[in-house]
């Protein structure tokens, strides 16, 4: 009987030990879950598309315009006599400016890019920057200040 019990005591005392030893491996083996979500950037995301286009100028300076106008004045005045010259004056000149109104827009035009960016949290957010693209499809990106950064 002595010999049972000394058996079970050893028995228990290696069970002990090997429990000490291997707490240690399991806890470093163990996944870090708590860690992960505060780790990820709620501020990242990856690029999934962008789109260039120009925009027209607001405005003129009016030297379009006025340049398209005694223009088409000129050429109104060489078509027709009498009432329909005057006519094609006017006409000219109206239609000279809208067109030289138009072009100085047109050169004036500035460049923008939406960039379409799906969130670390699943959401999605687009960007309008002005000029051509920065970023390309699948780059890794951060918001800092409401701007799109490496």
């Amino acid at each position: 009987m002595k010999n049972v019990s000394n058996i079970a005591a050893r028995l228990a005392l290696v069970a002990a030990v090997a429990g000490i030893v291997a707490a240690p491996l399991a806890v470093q083996a163990a996944p870090q879950s708590h860690h992960s979500h505060s780790s990820q950037c709620e501020n990242c995301g990856t690029v999934v598309s962008t789109r260039t286009y120009e925009r027209a100028a607001e405005r003129a300076s009016g030297l379009g315009a006025g340049g398209g106008a005694v223009v088409g004045g000129l050429l109104g005045n060489q078509v027709g006599s009498g009432n329909g010259r005057t006519l094609a004056t006017i006409a000219g000149a109206v239609g000279g400016a809208y067109a030289g109104n138009r072009v100085e827009r047109n050169m004036h035009a500035v460049t923008y890019t939406d960039v379409r960016v799906k969130m670390a949290h699943g959401g999605y957010r687009t960007f309008t920057e002005q000029g051509r693209p920065r970023f390309n499809n699948g780059e890794r990106v951060r918001v800092q200040q409401g701007r799109l950064v490496r």
